[in-house]
């Protein structure tokens, strides 16, 4: 049986100052560097806006998503960020997305169109991983996640153009993806020059 997956806590106080500040700017600069071409798919914002709601907080936004229609990947960016200074307000901003990123898989995994997209790897860890190049593939433009390396203890994803938080929002999606199949390891990203470039590496234990 497989032990509950444990991360490094984010849920720790942290000092309203300086560095909120500082990482506060830094995603606004992210958003602003994003094209504007970029899209995503209504069922990732749907699947955010139902975390919003889990966390009680208010649903940032009254405006409809229709089904398979791509929209703004610099909107749903907007709504990330400021949702997290409500849900999240006594931790950093960066701490407070790979939070929210861990809520994505489980999320969508519960909707009708999750549970038709990962049906076919059942609770296998391995075909689940090997689905995650589809499911970016046909969930955001532009952007690229290729799984390079799969072993029985790790794997290495490249994500290339991805825009939307590499190194904090989508490292939790990954996180979220081992709690969710009660493995036990870690999370990292390692950049790879632009913002939208980096590589997310999963170790886990046997």
């Amino acid at each position: 049986m497989n032990e509950a997956a444990t991360f490094p806590p984010s849920s720790r106080r942290a000092t309203v100052g300086p560095r909120f500040a500082a990482e506060h700017a830094d995603l606004e600069a992210w958003i602003d560097e994003t094209p504007r071409h970029a899209t995503v798919k209504d069922m990732y914002i749907d699947s955010f806006l139902m975390i919003v709601e889990r966390c009680c907080a208010q649903r940032p936004t009254d405006k409809r998503y229709f089904s398979f229609k791509d929209y703004p990947l610099r909107d749903l960016m907007r709504m990330t960020v400021d949702s997290v200074a409500v849900i999240y307000p006594d931790i950093s901003p960066k701490e407070g997305l790979v939070r929210i990123g861990r809520h994505a898989y489980p999320t969508l995994a519960s909707k009708t169109i999750g549970k038709v997209s990962f049906s076919v790897a059942g609770r296998s860890w391995g075909r689940t991983l090997n689905l995650c190049q589809k499911a970016w593939e046909v969930s955001i433009r532009p952007g690229t996640v290729h799984l390079a390396e799969l072993t029985d203890t790790s794997a290495r994803f490249e994500l290339r153009q991805i825009w939307n938080f590499t190194d904090t929002y989508q490292v939790g999606i990954f996180e979220g993806m081992m709690e969710s199949f009660g493995m036990r390891g870690s999370v990292h990203a390692e950049p790879k020059g632009r913002r939208s470039d980096a590589d997310i590496v999963l170790n886990w234990k046997a």
